[in-house]
């Protein structure tokens, strides 16, 4: 029974929270999932290499947005004939137990790997295809959903009385039984696989349809329909030039109504939109520069896609141009790709690799080549005209309206000038306008570029949709994409995104995930996740998390922060807390802990609850500052501590000028205390200070009571002991 043992041990290592689908409908409808990768087709076949990562790949989108939790699913990798029917039983189980709670089931089995005309080749072993069925058929589900990705897999689905019937919706109210089959290829074709995408050309179509691509209703929901039409396109389009293109067939047989929906794109954790207005084909890659999808985009439905948390690269091959763009999507974000996020590039010049049977050289340079020929096409349909000086009195010649569009190198205008491209400079009493601008602008009262490559100088104003280098103004700074500087006198406004810094006299705001520094003499507001350092004369804000620094008076992150430094800190996972003790020196000490836990600053004062004044005419007033570090173990705490304390004299007996006089006198201390947390936002503590007495500030110490002394000649130490509570906000 080594095969059990070994299914039961892939399904336990498997359990995960459930992942169900967000929409009400889909309630009551329980998924179980089958998920087989066998690189190995047995003797005389050439072992593959992407079967088991693509079986991967297939469980994790079904896990993510497909309604199949880990729980309910079984991975098989390299599998024996035996290992798969002693999974159809535990799935088969699996049902049978929860079929009570349950209005309906749906099993769904994916293969990929080896297979001739007859069987799925599993090794040293087979496994028919009309044994397949009816093992599969014995699955005790209302409905079954087969996808297999294997040579001449069409052979499966080649069955009597096997038509196309309206597919079913995801509702709880029908009853709905059937069968739908889909395979790679048909029963005289080979399924190809390619190194350039890691994946099968198939299952690389299947995954990026069920993550959206194949949505053409815009209603974020993948249907068995739309998926097979989109698979079937992708899948013939990628091997159409190759020596054996692949056509996926398909056999359903469902009753019910409307449309079986097979992923929900609004249960992913992250979502990229792709903006109506863009069209064309969109290749999004990760960080290591893996093809993650790729879509054709024709109509003027956006799109969403559900990719996972990271870094990605974007291009856009369009009629006329060729635009690229990066992004970074985190948790629980919707990122919109639009032609603001994206830039013009140009077109890279090809060569045949020399090599004609390399189909998928020969599409890539087709590509490349279309590239090329959109660019000359969008050129020559500008009209652009290369002049090396523009001036007018009034307003220099711009795009639009019919009238040509200017590429210059200097353009000087009193009142406005708005070129299409600037490689140099360009200066305006009243406005500079460009879509491209590799140069500088300086302009008295306001600068607008869709592109800089530079600087932007301005009395008044600055905007630029994406900016590279810098921008400098008087007033204020606009900006939604940033990977320089913004300067300004009053305040820098960044509403994308930016990797640079931001430096203003009054305050910074970035709308959205700012990388760098903002530097503010009153306030830095960042509205969502910052990484870098923040640091203000005043207030520094964010409204996400902080990967770095928070510097100023008042600092505050609604989220987690590496680290704070200043008067008053808050964060979630810092440490903000209000605490009285009483201690052996008969005082009451009360302070503010706020910061994080390695480094925190303390504000307090101490109070004499018997009396406070020095003499007939001076009371006293103690207060204290310093930074803390914490360690946490369980319910307890461990705290070090070092305090400076002023001692304030105040003479109140009123002067010939009508002013009281002020004396400050200053000891250290360094303090050890044990917390213990009984319920949450309370904490009980116990601590012993020393304080030191050193020559010069013996009057600081006029109202210690004494209890200990510690003579040490040159410096006198003053040992304490105080208890009490803390009010925690965390």
């Amino acid at each position: 029974m080594y095969s059990i043992k070994k299914i039961a041990l892939t399904a336990l290592l498997a359990l995960a929270a459930a992942l169900v689908f967000a929409q009400n409908e889909s309630a009551g409808v329980e998924r179980y999932g089958l998920y087989i990768g066998s690189n190995d087709g047995g003797k005389n076949h050439e072992r593959l290499l992407y079967a088991g990562t693509d079986a991967i790949a297939f469980q994790k989108i079904m896990t993510e947005i497909g309604g199949i939790s880990k729980s309910n699913g079984i991975l098989l990798l390299d599998p024996a004939k035996e290992d798969v029917d002693n999974a159809f039983e535990i799935i088969s189980a699996m049902m049978e137990k929860k079929q009570a709670a349950a209005k309906r089931s749906e099993f769904v089995f994916y293969y990929s790997g080896h297979s001739d005309e007859n069987a799925l080749l599993l090794g040293k072993t087979k496994y028919d295809y009309s044994s397949l069925k009816a093992s599969i058929t014995n699955v005790p589900s209302d409905v079954h959903v087969v996808i297999l990705d294997s040579c001449f897999s069409g052979n499966f689905i080649r069955t009597k009385g096997g038509s196309k019937q309206k597919p079913f919706l995801v509702d709880d109210s029908s009853v709905v039984k059937g069968h739908a089959y889909l395979s790679s290829s048909s029963s005289q074709e080979s399924s190809q696989e390619s190194d350039e995408i890691g994946s099968s050309f198939f299952t690389n179509a299947m995954i990026t349809g069920l993550r959206g691509a194949a949505d053409t209703s815009g209603d974020k929901k993948v249907t068995l329909n739309e998926l097979y039409s989109y698979a079937f396109n992708e899948t013939l389009s990628k091997t159409e030039n190759t020596a054996d293109p692949q056509h996926p067939n398909y056999n359903i047989t469902l009753v019910g109504s409307g449309d079986l929906v097979l992923s929900d794109v609004s249960a992913s954790d992250c979502i990229l939109t792709i903006s109506r207005e863009l069209t064309g084909r969109v290749i999004v890659r990760d960080k290591n520069g893996k093809l993650v999808s790729e879509i054709n985009k024709t109509g003027q439905t956006p799109i969403y896609l559900a990719l996972e948390e990271g870094q990605y690269g974007v291009s856009l091959i369009g009629e006329y141009a060729t635009l690229q763009g990066s992004f970074t999507l985190k948790s629980k974000q919707t990122y919109t790709l639009s032609t603001a996020s994206l830039t013009p590039i140009a077109r890279a010049e090809t060569r045949s690799r020399g090599d004609n049977s390399n189909e998928e050289a020969a599409q890539e340079e087709s590509v490349v080549a279309q590239a090329d020929n959109q660019a000359v096409a969008q050129e020559q349909a500008l009209e652009i005209e290369k002049t090396p000086f523009v001036f007018s009195f009034v307003c220099n010649e711009f795009n639009g309206m019919g009238k040509k569009n200017i590429s210059t190198n200097i353009s000087l205008a009193l009142l406005r000038s708005s070129v299409y491209e600037t490689n140099g400079l360009m200066f305006s009493v009243g406005g500079n306008e460009t879509k491209l601008l590799r140069g500088a602008q300086i302009a008295p009262v306001y600068n607008i570029a869709k592109n800089v490559k530079g600087a932007q100088i301005a009395y008044v104003f600055n905007y630029a949709d994406m900016v590279v280098g810098g921008q400098a103004a008087n007033i204020l700074n606009i900006s939604k994409n940033l990977t320089g500087v913004q300067i300004a006198d009053v305040l820098n406004l960044n509403l994308a995104g930016g990797k640079g810094g931001q430096a203003a006299a009054i305050g910074n705001l970035a709308v959205k995930e700012f990388t760098g520094l903002q530097a503010a003499g009153i306030i830095n507001v960042a509205v969502k996740d910052f990484k870098g350092l923040q640091a203000a004369g005043m207030v520094n804000v964010a409204a996400g998390n902080v990967k770095g620094t928070q510097v100023g008076l008042i600092n505050i992150c609604k989220g987690d922060c590496n680290f704070q430094l200043g008067l008053i800190n808050y964060s979630r996972n810092g440490i903000f807390e209000i605490g009285a003790s009483y201690t052996t020196d008969e005082k009451v000490r009360v302070t503010l802990n706020s910061g994080n836990k390695f480094l925190y600053t303390i504000l307090g004062f101490y109070i004499d609850p018997k009396n406070s004044m020095y003499d007939d005419n001076t009371s006293t007033v103690v207060a204290l500052f310093g930074l803390g570090t914490r360690f946490n173990l369980w319910k307890f705490n461990f705290d070090l501590e070092f305090l400076g304390n002023e001692t304030m004299f105040i003479n109140t007996k009123k002067e010939t000028d009508d002013k009281k006089r002020v004396q400050i006198e200053w000891y250290p201390t360094a303090r050890f205390s044990v917390g213990f947390t009984p319920i949450k936002h309370l904490r009980i503590f116990a601590g012993a200070a020393l304080s030191f007495e050193f020559s010069g500030n013996e009057k600081a110490f006029a109202m210690h009571n004494k209890n200990i002394v510690i003579d040490g000649g040159s410096m006198t130490i003053y040992p304490e002991f105080d208890f009490g509570l803390r009010f925690t906000a965390h």
